[in-house]
């Protein structure tokens, strides 16, 4: 528990045991040039599956491709090849993005977060990450005066301000609200297992640590994992 190895994450997961972690979360590299590979990502659910408890939450971040808009379904219809079932498709809205030049694509300002099960599909905690209602009388009418309501499946989580190129970390990071906002929807105990088997800059498991989680990160760079011992250690 809270360790970060470094590896190939199949090879690395092959080691872990199976029916023992309560969640995964993780964003994969999404570009060829980045080590993507769809014969990766079934290598990497097919552990995953494995060594996650039943009734138990994937949640699978992808970004968007132009030379391949089919490639964030391609890898979640994977996920269910590997027996995992598909739930929902989060949108998350994100405050920064590159610009697109030209007049045949428009700017993209989204990335999509596909929530997945295994075996039976367990409670969300909805009101964890709710939001007020827009008009307060509404919570009288519709959840006894309670003003929070259920968020939905579009997601607006901004980065954090950087104020240098050091702070930017990952080129392809999320915000450490986000594996926040899966941890508190799955409802797991305090001291669950938080699985991350493409660490990056490590803010799942920062996330985990935040919430009073146990985790495990892998990424075959060893720099990231230092970056990430450095951000846990904070």
């Amino acid at each position: 528990m809270n360790k970060l190895y470094t590896g190939d994450s199949a090879e690395v997961l092959k080691k872990l045991e199976s029916n023992s972690a309560n969640i995964s979360i993780t964003s994969p590299p999404y570009k060829t040039g980045d080590g993507f590979s769809y014969g990766l990502m079934k290598n990497v659910f097919d552990q995953l599956f494995r060594i996650q408890k039943p009734d138990s939450l994937f949640f699978l971040n992808f970004g968007h491709l132009a030379e391949e808009k089919l490639r964030p379904f391609k890898v979640a219809s994977l996920a269910c090849d590997s027996g995992y079932k598909l739930n929902d498709t989060f949108v998350w809205v994100k405050n920064h993005f590159r610009p697109i030049q030209g007049d045949k694509r428009v700017n993209n300002l989204t990335e999509f977060v596909f929530l997945l099960f295994k075996g039976q599909m367990p409670k969300l905690n909805r009101l964890s990450i709710g939001v007020p209602y827009v008009d307060s009388s509404n919570a009288k009418r519709f959840n006894g005066g309670h003003n929070l309501r259920c968020r939905g499946n579009v997601w607006e989580i901004p980065y954090q301000t950087i104020n240098n190129k050091s702070e930017k970390l990952h080129n392809d990071r999320f915000p450490v609200q986000l594996p926040e906002f899966c941890i508190k929807l799955s409802d797991i105990p305090k001291g669950s297992l938080v699985l991350e088997p493409f660490l990056g800059s490590g803010s799942t498991c920062l996330a985990a640590k935040n919430l009073g989680m146990e985790y495990i990160g892998i990424d075959k760079e060893q720099h990231w994992l230092d970056v990430s011992s450095e951000r846990l250690s904070d």
